[in-house]
């Protein structure tokens, strides 16, 4: 599975790089493994966001990235979970609207997204909303890059630490 998961990545990595429209956002792609399984994750950057500030939408680049992402992981077999995350600025729109609902309906817009894209709902195992409680960058709780989605492949077995 570790093998399934790189592969994939270089496949999602060469598929960015490969579309002149889309390089740029190289640096906005992190994929990582971790315990639980292969994290994809969109970020935020200050002057290529996303996502437009407030707004739960991404926009027309972001869809495109999500679409290479859904073509790569569309073939493999595991359950996903997508989380939505904000920077710790406090939420502008007004109401009772609040960074928990932004995360929240990130998330939700992306496996939309992913699901338009090819991949299939039944692997859609949770989707989470996690505001700014889980920032990557916790020395710098404004910043972009805290904005994101992430999208992780679960493992299907979990994986045996190797001596």
């Amino acid at each position: 599975e570790r093998e399934a998961f790189e592969a994939a990545a270089e496949q999602i990595r060469e598929a960015v790089r490969a579309d002149p429209a889309l390089a740029e956002l190289t640096r906005q792609l992190l994929i990582e493994q971790t315990p639980e399984g292969m994290r994809i994750q969109l970020v935020d950057a200050d002057r290529q966001p996303m996502f437009a500030l407030g707004g739960a939408a991404p926009n027309d680049r972001a869809r495109a990235l999500l679409q290479r992402v859904a073509q790569v992981i569309q073939r493999l077999p595991n359950a996903i979970s997508i989380a939505g995350h904000t920077d710790s600025t406090p939420f502008r729109g007004g109401g009772e609207r609040s960074n928990w609902d932004l995360s929240t309906e990130r998330a939700n817009v992306t496996r939309r997204l992913l699901i338009d894209a090819g991949v299939a709902d039944t692997r859609i195992r949770n989707l989470a909303g996690h505001a700014e409680r889980d920032l990557l960058l916790p020395d710098q709780p404004t910043a972009a890059a805290n904005r994101r989605v992430s999208i992780t492949l679960i493992r299907q077995a979990p994986e045996i630490s190797r001596p």
